[in-house]
């Protein structure tokens, strides 16, 4: 039987390991965080969770839409009804739309964690170094073998996967171009704690251009922080350009952007600050879908080579998972 390693808990990890255990591979995910989901996770606070990451999540893809109905069916995801609207010119309008929208129950790591529940997970377990002799992977943390194993999954972050790699083996043309534009750019995300909702609406897209791209209410979701705490998240530009800020600068933008926004002075408070240095999509990276390499025993999975979006990472993992299984 083969043994397989895959680094990375998140949602593209998830499917992969379960799809994989599914065929009845032997699989073992290791993940740095304390609990599983990446991008997916949700903070738990007394008042409830925040959703520093990912918002919402659609289904365009039928595999997907039914994955998504049997996470309906188990109650760790449910249909988030928000009242959505656009910012653009100053002004705040309506924008409703036709488009379903899911969310984790009670947070957004739920259907990744439902995944890889009975599966043999390492959280909290920095996957620093490789070695790779031709046939099998070593994984080592801080020195200390964590096994050896007969291929090995990345589904982590672009630039983190080709760190781990460099330490393994020497990064051959097609390996190179994976790394060479960036696939993933940065994105600081902000909660503040208002008074008062200046808007009747749950969700606000952010026109092109601002620094700004969408603001959530997180009382409109079921287990998240109920009152008015509205979760910001910045735009790749302005992410970048403050990316070593310190977290007084962000919130102080945070704060002046939702009262030009909302036009009246609000009474409000940054509660959490948090920068994804890997977060939001390069329209000019090139997909891959996956990448599976045989000779190296090698396959790499995520959001970052599948256009971004939870459902490609779902995508990315369970494809992963059928080229492994040929």
């Amino acid at each position: 039987m083969t043994t397989i390693a895959i680094i990375g808990a998140g949602m593209a990890g998830a499917a992969c390991a379960a799809a994989l255990t599914g065929q009845g591979q032997q699989v073992v995910v290791f993940d740095k965080g304390r609990r599983p989901g990446g991008r997916m996770s949700s903070k738990r606070t007394e008042q409830g969770y925040l959703d520093l990451g990912a918002q919402y999540f659609t289904a365009r893809n039928d595999a997907f839409a039914a994955q998504c109905q049997r996470w309906l069916e188990v109650g760790v995801i449910t249909q988030w009804q928000g009242r959505l609207a656009r910012a653009e010119a100053g002004s705040v309008t309506a924008s409703p739309d036709k488009t379903l929208r899911y969310i984790g129950v009670p947070s957004m790591q739920a259907p990744v964690a439902a995944m890889l529940d009975g599966l043999t997970l390492h959280t909290g377990c920095q996957v620093d170094s490789l070695a790779f002799d031709g046939k099998h992977w070593q994984l080592f943390s801080a020195g200390v073998s964590l096994g050896q194993f007969n291929c090995l999954v990345l589904a982590i972050p672009q630039q983190q996967a080709e760190q781990l790699l460099q330490t393994a083996i020497t990064l051959g043309p097609e390996l190179n171009s994976l790394f060479a534009v960036p696939a993933l750019l940065p994105c600081w995300a902000v909660n503040l704690q208002l008074d008062h909702s200046p808007w009747p609406y749950d969700g606000i897209f952010a026109k092109t251009g601002s620094p700004l791209s969408w603001l959530a209410r997180q009382g409109s979701k079921p287990g998240r922080c109920q009152g008015e705490h509205w979760l910001l998240h910045f735009s790749a530009a302005f992410s970048q350009q403050y990316l070593e800020a310190d977290n007084s600068v962000i919130a102080a933008h945070a704060l002046q952007l939702v009262q030009q926004l909302a036009g009246q002075p609000l009474s409000a408070a940054v509660t959490h600050c948090h920068r994804w240095r890997y977060a939001q999509q390069n329209p000019a990276y090139p997909l891959h879908a996956m990448i599976y390499r045989p000779e190296l025993a090698l396959g790499l999975a995520g959001d970052w080579v599948n256009g971004g979006r939870v459902e490609n990472a779902w995508l990315s993992g369970v494809q992963l998972a059928q080229a492994l299984s040929l």
